[in-house]
């Protein structure tokens, strides 16, 4: 199960995680980072958790429009479209 921690937490492997990190843990542990204040609560589910955590682009730069059509003839059409302006 995907949870949000509010606090810093170093899990039973010794793997130390950042507040605001989505971890995946066991009911069970879930029960006992409730207790402890722990994790956040979420009123979306888990899939709210995940899509926070993902930002839009993970590579270097901006990220880019997508790119048209990049098979056969793309070069050709490109050169027609700068050609028109």
């Amino acid at each position: 199960m995907l949870v949000r921690l509010a606090v810093s937490w170093t899990d039973p492997f010794g793997i130390a995680h950042d507040a605001g990190e989505v971890v995946d843990i066991d009911a069970v542990t879930l029960a006992e980072l409730e207790e402890r204040g722990v994790v956040d609560n979420l009123d979306g589910g888990p899939e709210e958790a995940v899509e926070e955590a993902q930002p839009e682009w993970l590579g270097p730069g901006v990220a880019e429009e997508e790119p048209g059509w990049l098979g056969p003839g793309a070069a050709e059409e490109e050169a027609a479209d700068e050609a028109s302006e």
